[in-house]
């Protein structure tokens, strides 16, 4: 993310560009060095979605298990902790939608990830163990990012979702307010931009010891000779999540010698006055792109991509003065809610999942969209009389065969029951939320289907709620059969009440079963869908923890057990609501 091959060249041509820290002696230093008799403990500004990958690196056998959700959680919370014991205060940034102009290269992503995941399963396919799928795409194995780091975060900090503008700049920009020591992150858009912060690497971040890369800034400039407002015009020409790459490879090759690209870039850059003027802008791009391919679209990515850097320009938060729903939606830390509200395409995407016909997991698109339409229904319930406000705009991959497009749905509605006010719905308020308890669990169950009635919930503990959900959704739609629900219940309540140590459970040496395989992925991601809805519905109280109560090892290692029906159901035996829908009873 960023710049591409930045990185490289600041860690291998820049003399002291990068080098080894340890945070808790950086936090030491600043105290240090601070005149006041009790100074305020330093900010860390945290960029929350680049911790999903390194966080999963910790276990990455754990991750190509279909992940250990529990474990990431404790040991997020155990490097939280032990920086905030050490003085310093956390803010966390989250990106919001997709920027528009960073869509394309979103999509790209996408699409690169359904890829590798399918080669992922032709391998498991032919019979594989875990060791040899860490060999052959330890290196490629998609990122989990529904692993529970904003859960963790909230516990320990202050989380703000960038919704107006980018997130990188958004982040620079608070971070620069409040002159925090330090940002932590994995994108090299970070070397752009101007302040006083440094910069740590989240990427070679040990999250047991506090060590990790620092990268130099001002090194990097001096090593160019160029100053930091040259900076935003080398980044769009090096290529970055705005102008691609392959847009300015080519140019690239026309300025001298190879490997000698940014030094070679920094003396294109130097011609021109900063800020670059409207004329100097359309020379470097009919220079850079060639004068056939100067267009206005052109032009305003590229005015785009230097906005980007821009830390005087600042979209302002949509709030609204007649509006009070909107305002509240803008404060959650889902941005789901609002992006229904006012209409922005919502993103669906997956882990590891298998679309091709009659594979399972290839209903997963059809599925996903029945719970995304129901929960559209929620938030847009009493506006449907409105023209064209029962709409919603869905962003995903439908098929195999189908590239990520944009496709258009009608919200559903309940019919039998109605939904309250969408702010009494969200009010933590203790009357009114009392009041609306059943409401909210009813429609909570009308999401995940119309046979399931919610006195049917309220003997099992809230914590499980999700799983049951989950799992009655799956049996119905006949993607699970019973023996996988029932293991996948008992693996819940090991979590949930703490009755397994999960940290000596041995990893499994067996090839993997290519449709447990599929299910240690997909269940997860459908989990994720009915997790939300707990927010949806309100019912997310100050004890809830949003963390999937699964362990893919535990999976792994007793699915064949239970196929062949050998697994032990006294613990689950008055929770299994879904049985039924297999011909069994509860």
């Amino acid at each position: 993310m960023g710049v591409r091959h930045l990185e490289t060249f600041i860690c291998q041509d820049v003399p002291k560009g990068c080098y080894r820290i340890n945070i808790e002696n950086e936090i030491r230093r600043y105290y240090s060095t601070c005149r006041s008799h009790n100074p305020p403990g330093p900010t860390l500004v945290i960029d929350l979605m680049s911790l999903y990958r390194p966080i999963g690196n910790t276990d990455v056998p754990g991750s190509m298990c279909g992940g250990r959700y529990t474990l990431i959680y404790q040991r997020l919370d155990r490097f939280f902790g032990k920086l905030r014991d050490l003085g310093a205060n956390l803010v966390f940034y989250y990106d919001g939608p997709v920027q528009e102009d960073k869509f394309s290269t979103w999509q790209d992503r996408q699409k690169n990830k359904y890829a590798i995941g399918i080669k992922i399963l032709d391998a498991v396919d032919k019979g594989i163990n875990l060791e040899t799928l860490m060999n052959r795409f330890q290196r490629d194995f998609p990122g989990n990012t529904m692993y529970p780091v904003k859960e963790a975060a909230k516990k320990h900090g202050q989380i703000i979702t960038a919704i107006a503008n980018e997130c990188d700049k958004e982040l620079v920009q608070y971070a620069n307010s409040v002159n925090a020591l330090a940002i932590i992150s994995n994108d090299t858009d970070f070397l752009i931009y101007k302040g006083f912060w440094q910069y740590w690497s989240c990427k070679d971040m040990n999250f047991e010891t506090l060590t990790t890369k620092a990268y130099n800034r001002v090194a990097l400039i001096k090593h160019l000779g160029l100053g930091f407002k040259h900076m935003p015009l080398l980044a769009t020409l090096g290529g970055n999540d705005v102008i691609h790459y392959d847009e300015v490879k080519q140019f690239h090759g026309t300025l001298g010698r190879p490997g000698s690209k940014f030094h070679d870039l920094a003396r294109f850059v130097e011609q021109f006055r900063i800020p670059v003027s409207e004329h100097d802008l359309k020379k470097v791009v009919a220079w850079v792109f060639g004068e056939n391919a100067v267009d206005d679209q052109l032009l305003q990515r590229v005015r785009n991509s230097l906005d980007l850097y821009d830390l005087d320009k600042r979209n302002p938060t949509p709030t609204s003065q007649s509006d009070q729903t909107l305002n509240v939606l803008l404060t959650m830390l889902n941005t789901f809610m609002y992006q229904i509200w006012i209409g922005h395409p919502v993103n669906v995407t997956s882990l590891i999942t298998d679309l091709r016909a009659h594979k399972i997991g290839w209903q997963y698109p059809q599925l996903a969209v029945r719970l995304v339409k129901r929960q559209a229904g929620l938030v847009l319930y009493h506006r449907q009389m409105l023209t064209g406000s029962s709409h919603l705009r869905v962003v995903m991959k439908m098929s195999h065969e189908e590239d990520f497009a944009l496709h258009e749905h009608q919200a559903e509605f309940p019919e039998h029951i109605r939904i309250p006010p969408l702010l009494d719905l969200l009010s933590k308020q203790p009357d009114i939320w009392a009041s609306l308890f059943e409401t909210k669990l009813a429609l909570y169950c009308w999401i995940a289907s119309d046979t399931l009635d919610f006195r049917q919930l309220t003997p099992i503990p809230s914590i499980l709620h999700p799983t049951i959900l989950t799992l009655y959704f799956l049996v119905e739609n006949a993607v699970l059969h019973i023996f996988e629900a029932d293991l996948l219940l008992q693996i819940a309540c090991e979590v949930a009440f703490e009755r397994c140590d999960l940290e000596r459970v041995q990893y499994p040496r067996h090839r993997f079963n290519p449709r447990a395989f599929r299910i240690a992925f997909l269940y997860p991601k459908v989990y994720s869908h009915m997790a939300k809805t707990i927010t949806l519905v309100g019912l997310d109280g100050e004890d809830y923890r949003d963390c999937h109560q699964f362990d893919g090892v535990l999976f792994h290692n007793r699915y064949e057990e239970w196929a062949q029906q050998k697994g032990d159901l006294e613990d689950i035996r008055q929770w299994r609501i879904y049985a039924h829908l297999g011909g069994e009873s509860s």
